[in-house]
């Protein structure tokens, strides 16, 4: 049978995070900078600790005004909090992998450009702690990661012509339509080894609902 991981950003705050665990195999938990605390953190590592799922570090830009989802000053070339968040992270927990946040998660992929793309970090926490980095397939830094990679696709976000997620600051950027999901889903499902279900959309819960049922109806086991 065929198999697809699906995974979530959780513990930055909103309210669905228990519930969107019935759906996920896989959890990208906030380090407590971008959004959330650190107090929730450690709440939310404790939740997926006991449903059995497997945990990621999710660290991001500390742009908690902008959620991270701005790229830093030109002032600024390198961020060593990226690799202290998962530093604390891994003190908590022993996570299983890495999915960079936001602005950074952008810029390592391509869809963002800005003075520096902060792959440094990124490949020290890599090397250093062990752990794959949960990213788009067609992301340039892929190339140097010696193959710790686990490939992601997202079920609703709309796509550029080359594999990059268009901004959300675009018309559109968020499908909406089950059928387009559906189709996207699908899609993906031939491509990449997870696919994310995010948690900040009043709508989630229905969406994951639409992508496991898809995916089901369609031959596929949802697991690592």
């Amino acid at each position: 049978m065929k198999k697809i991981d699906l995974n979530v950003d959780i513990g930055e705050g909103f309210p669905y995070d228990r519930e969107l665990l019935s759906y996920a195999t896989s959890v990208n938990i906030c380090c407590g900078e971008h959004a959330g605390s650190w107090e929730h953190t450690q709440e939310t590592i404790e939740m997926c600790l006991s449903a059995g799922k497997r945990i990621g570090a999710h660290p991001g830009f500390g742009d908690r005004e902008g959620m991270g989802r701005r790229i830093p000053p030109p002032s600024i070339t390198r961020d060593p909090s990226l690799i202290a968040q998962v530093d604390r992270f891994l003190e908590a927990c022993d996570a299983d992998y890495v999915k960079p946040h936001g602005a950074w998660y952008n810029l390592l992929s391509g869809a963002l450009h800005g003075p520096c793309d902060f792959r440094c970090e990124l490949r020290v926490i890599v090397r250093d702690y062990g752990l794959p980095a949960m990213l788009l397939p067609t992301s340039p830094v892929i190339d140097t990661l010696d193959g710790m990679i686990i490939t992601e696709g997202f079920a609703d976000r709309r796509y550029s012509q080359d594999g990059t997620l268009v901004s959300r600051s675009d018309s559109g950027a968020i499908l909406e339509d089950p059928d387009e999901i559906r189709y996207q889903v699908l899609d993906l499902a031939t491509k990449v080894d997870s696919i994310c279900l995010h948690g900040d959309n009043p709508q989630c819960l229905q969406f994951a609902d639409l992508v496991t049922q898809t995916l089901i109806d369609s031959g596929y086991q949802i697991g690592v």
